[in-house]
């Protein structure tokens, strides 16, 4: 499986049995990305997060390996910015999960459903959502073998949000690895660097 990060949440994830693109963005000052891909999945309708017309793909829709599960995008019941969806999905014998911008924090029914996923992209950057602390205790709590830092800020970046080094302090290790990522399995936490230029 290939995992491509463009940035910010927008990832390619690619495997033997259909390509996904997950978040993609527009207008937060970043480059952006066109992608090719059997399905397209926007956790939300905010515009960095949705930016349909630089991706070729189905809408996510019901298929036995997707599953859907509502949050909220604020840890006040939604009142803030509504609801967020979590994305599950199963592919070349994997189960991943993007959090989309899931604002509230230590929500039980999610952790649940995270133990014994295999993947797990997670924001980290704040003020939008959870912040270091919350995307942590997510990865602790559910057990989730393999995390994917997102939604941090990149330099270039006009989104008011943090940096992934918070988060990253929290692990005794993790690595940095270039996209895209050929994933197999790996377990602990990795960084991913964005096709924005950055470099080991």
């Amino acid at each position: 499986m290939l995992i491509t990060y463009f940035g910010h949440s927008h990832f390619l994830v690619e495997g033997r049995e259909y390509s996904l693109t997950l978040d993609p963005y527009s207008n937060i000052g970043l480059k952006e990305f066109k992608t090719q891909s059997t399905y397209v999945f926007c956790s939300h309708e905010h515009y960095d997060h949705c930016n349909r017309q630089n991706c070729q793909g189905e809408e996510v829709a019901y298929q036995p390996w997707f599953e859907k599960f509502t949050v909220y995008h604020d840890d006040r019941g939604g009142a803030l910015r509504g609801e967020n969806t979590v994305l599950f999905f199963k592919l070349e014998g994997f189960t991943l999960a993007l959090l989309g911008d899931i604002g509230e924090r230590l929500n039980e029914a999610l952790i649940d459903k995270l133990k014994g996923v295999d993947l797990m992209f997670v924001p980290v950057g704040g003020n939008y959502t959870i912040d270091d602390l919350g995307a942590y205790e997510y990865a602790v709590k559910s057990g989730v073998k393999t995390i994917i830092p997102m939604h941090y800020n990149i330099p270039g970046s006009t989104v008011d949000i943090e940096g992934v080094e918070p988060f990253l302090e929290r692990f005794e290790s993790y690595k940095t690895v270039t996209s895209p990522f050929v994933y197999s399995g790996q377990q602990g936490v990795f960084k991913l660097l964005s096709c924005q230029g950055e470099e080991l």
